[in-house]
């Protein structure tokens, strides 16, 4: 959920705190589940806000669209100002990292052919030796 409020920016508001489970005191397993205690204000935390530091102004609108990734969606906000960002409510769970190794996978690739190739040899000739007995 997106929320441009009267200061010029735009948040979004953390899943965990729209949870109607949220305890007014929680114990040590709802802790452990990760639910924040219940306020009755939403107080959105500074992170959260995908302007950062910028202001926007006269806000009137704002729209989201989906992009290629399941974890991404863009943002598109416009009034006297324009801004245009990624959102990533999840993280990118669908995204590889950038010191992700290529050459080992494709390492493993290259083996698993490999092993296939093999594999199927030794079963042709195991059934070419069973035809012979």
């Amino acid at each position: 959920i997106s929320e441009a409020p009267q200061g010029g920016r735009i948040a979004v508001v953390p899943k965990a705190l729209l949870d109607p489970r949220r305890p007014a005191k929680p114990t040590a397993a709802d802790k452990m589940e990760g639910l924040l205690p219940y306020t009755p204000q939403i107080v959105v935390p500074p992170i959260s806000y995908l302007t950062f530091n910028k202001t926007l102004m006269d806000i009137r609108g704002m729209t989201t669209g989906v992009t290629g990734l399941e974890s991404t969606s863009v943002l598109f906000s416009y009034g006297t100002d324009l801004f245009f960002t990624r959102v990533t409510p999840a993280k990118t769970f669908d995204m590889l990292n950038e010191d992700f190794d290529y050459n080992f996978i494709g390492l493993v690739l290259v083996a698993l052919c490999l092993a296939t190739i093999f594999t199927h040899a030794m079963a042709d000739n195991k059934a070419l030796n069973k035809k012979w007995k």
